[in-house]
């Protein structure tokens, strides 16, 4: 569409070790990095515990670790997904694979009967040597990226932003951000559709299927 594309990561991402894996029915992941940091470091599962994970996206990722996911959420408002995973699972034990700074959304929506195991297998640290080119929109893809962008730069006049999830969404709202496009998915399809809806692009957007 003639637009220049720059790609940045704000954060810095690590791996926190850990040496063991409680027992648990339900395992979910709330993000690709979750299941990245978790499988890599080969833990211990049994046969029969169900996976749960935040979206499509996320399920096509875990099937490259052999594992299939039980439930998958739907749309991008994390408070409904947690709820909807909430009434799924009953009150069955949930361990969840997480960064140290996690919101813990999922967990907050569960009910006071179920064992929740917060695992951490990853950690997000803030950067600050970055330069980012002034541009007519900015996409955030988490609200750590949020945190580190207006450590340092502030919303120019005329800027557009579109934030990915409603987590990223609600961060960007504690900034004073009030206009922001929000992706009905959380794959590039929906992105794509935000992104050209803030630049007020007529294009038509299609999938291929496999």
């Amino acid at each position: 569409m003639g637009y220049e594309v720059v790609n940045e990561s704000l954060i810095q991402i690590s791996q926190t070790r850990f040496t063991h894996t409680p027992p648990t029915k339900w395992i979910f992941f709330s993000s690709k990095n979750a299941i990245h940091y978790f499988f890599a470091q080969k833990p211990e599962l049994t046969p029969e515990v169900k996976f749960g994970v935040m979206s499509a996206v996320s399920a096509e990722y875990l099937l490259e670790f052999g594992k299939k996911a039980d439930f998958i959420g739907e749309g991008v408002d994390v408070t409904r997904i947690a709820k909807d995973f909430a009434e799924f699972i009953q009150d069955d034990t949930v361990l969840f694979p997480q960064a140290i700074d996690s919101l813990q959304t999922i967990q907050k929506q569960l009910s006071f009967t179920n064992i929740c195991h917060n695992l951490f297998v990853y950690k997000n640290t803030l950067r600050s040597d970055f330069e980012i080119q002034e541009s007519e929109l900015l996409v955030f893809t988490s609200p750590s990226n949020v945190r580190a962008y207006f450590e340092k730069y502030k919303l120019l006049k005329g800027q557009k932003v579109v934030a990915i999830g409603s987590t990223t969404f609600n961060q960007l709202k504690n900034y004073g951000i009030k206009t922001i496009g929000l992706p009905v998915s959380f794959d590039e399809v929906g992105l794509l559709r935000a992104i050209t809806e803030q630049l007020e692009v007529k294009t038509h957007v299609s999938v291929k299927k496999k």
